[in-house]
């Protein structure tokens, strides 16, 4: 009977703490994109319009902007620097930040109940960061090659 390996998977195959330059490149646009929107909506100069802020947790843009920094922003930058370097968490990280964000885009979209192109959009970059992340919970430990 082969000895079991309790390590997380992510941290059993050496192929996966490699750089991951597409996944960091793409995590840091995304990461550009919510902080920018949350120091729009923080400062005020995202106009949402009085129907939408009614509709906003608080009916508050400063609110709004924190949650899209800590739910969004802060795990894509997370993910930026890890994919950056050669860091065993990249993968589950790219999960964890997909995840967030399709969650965000379905939360969004339910609160506020308006429809922006850039939902879909950023909810397919979400699902992309999400695969990304998933690509290497397949592969095997050491013991199995």
């Amino acid at each position: 009977m082969p000895e079991l390996d309790w390590k997380p998977l992510w941290r059993r195959d050496s192929r996966i703490a490699r750089r991951r330059p597409w996944l960091a490149a793409c995590t840091a646009l995304l990461a550009v994109f919510a902080w920018a929107g949350a120091i729009g909506l923080v400062t005020g100069a995202v106009d949402l319009g009085a129907v939408v802020i009614e509709r906003l947790p608080f009916h508050s843009t400063g609110f709004a902007g924190l949650s899209l920094a800590l739910i969004v922003g802060v795990p894509m930058t997370v993910v930026t620097v890890l994919g950056a370097r050669r860091d065993t968490r990249t993968s589950p990280a790219a999960v964890l930040a997909g995840a967030a964000l399709i969650g965000w885009i379905v939360v969004e979209i339910g609160v506020i109940r308006t429809y922006n192109v850039l939902q879909p959009a950023c909810a397919l970059a979400g699902l992309a960061v999400l695969v990304a992340g998933l690509k290497d919970f397949g592969a095997p430990g050491p013991h199995e090659r």
